[in-house]
């Protein structure tokens, strides 16, 4: 292969990384000027390319009257109480699905499945029909008990996967020494497999975190979350873009720390059991 052809392909290769970086990058670099661009300037033709920046969207949505402060603390108790419900009932069950000869287990796993892909508006009629008649409406205990519709089926299938991965002849040998399955899933599985429990803990905050279908027939006007606060820039008089702009940049903070802490952990447990001996 001549020297010019391997060239050529190199900077087809780069070329079709930048355009796919631009895609993804695209509109999250738009969004963010938008949210510190005049708003009078968000959709002069032709654009204005040129501006100067201010924090005005910002301080709306955080000081005054800053109306959205206050539901990015409801998203942040609602998305962390959903995981932390959610890991003493799925780590188990992945467990026991995956160690157990239990009747049925396809079916269940199927199950598990089926509820992950129907749409959440499927839910929203009989929940809110429940939460009412047991008194919880508008409460953070609903939506957390709510989102579990989502989270525990994902977390089952994810923690499955890695479980799977575990050697069963460490815990044979701790079942020879007399240790039950509750001993050995904390003390053997469960340290062996933390790199996936700490990946299925952040994908369920962020299935938790981004949901909206739920916490809006289920919350109050005090325990609404972030993406409820956004529709309410949705006005019969306009849509005030450059406050929805600095909303939803408010909103990938969170997630984006997230991911930027436990990076390394995303790595091990996505290439978790991907090489065997």
């Amino acid at each position: 292969m001549s020297r010019r052809h391997t060239s050529f392909n190199t900077a087809l290769t780069y070329a079709a990384g930048l355009l796919f970086l631009a895609i993804f990058v695209g509109p999250i670099l738009w969004f963010i000027a938008l949210a510190i661009r005049p708003a009078e300037t968000a959709f002069t033709m032709p654009p204005q390319l040129t501006f100067e920046p201010n924090l005005d969207a910002f301080r709306h949505i955080l000081v005054d009257p800053g109306t959205n402060a206050r539901q990015l603390v409801n998203s942040l108790i609602v998305a962390i109480g959903a995981v932390l419900l959610n890991l003493p009932f799925s780590v188990p069950a992945a467990y026991a699905l995956s160690r157990f000869k239990l009747r049925g287990k396809k079916n269940i796993m199927l199950w598990y499945l089926g509820l992950l892909m129907a749409p959440p508006v499927a839910f929203l009629i009989p929940y809110f029909i429940l939460i009412t008649r047991i008194g919880l409406q508008g409460s953070y205990f609903s939506m957390i008990l709510v989102l579990q519709t989502l989270t525990i089926p994902f977390s089952v299938w994810l923690m499955k996967s890695f479980i799977d991965e575990v050697p069963v002849e460490l815990e044979e040998a701790a079942r020879v020494d007399g240790a039950r399955w509750y001993t050995i899933m904390l003390r053997i599985t469960l340290p062996i497999v933390r790199p996936g429990v700490i990946v299925t803990s952040m994908f369920a905050f962020v299935f938790a975190w981004n949901n909206a279908a739920f916490p809006l027939v289920l919350s109050s006007r005090s325990t609404a979350t972030l993406p409820i606060g956004t529709l309410g820039y949705f006005a019969t008089s306009g849509v005030t873009w450059n406050y929805i702009a600095a909303a939803a940049v408010l909103a990938m903070i969170p997630p984006m720390i997230i991911f930027l802490v436990f990076d390394r952990y995303v790595v091990r447990g996505l290439t978790f059991g991907s090489v065997k001996g």
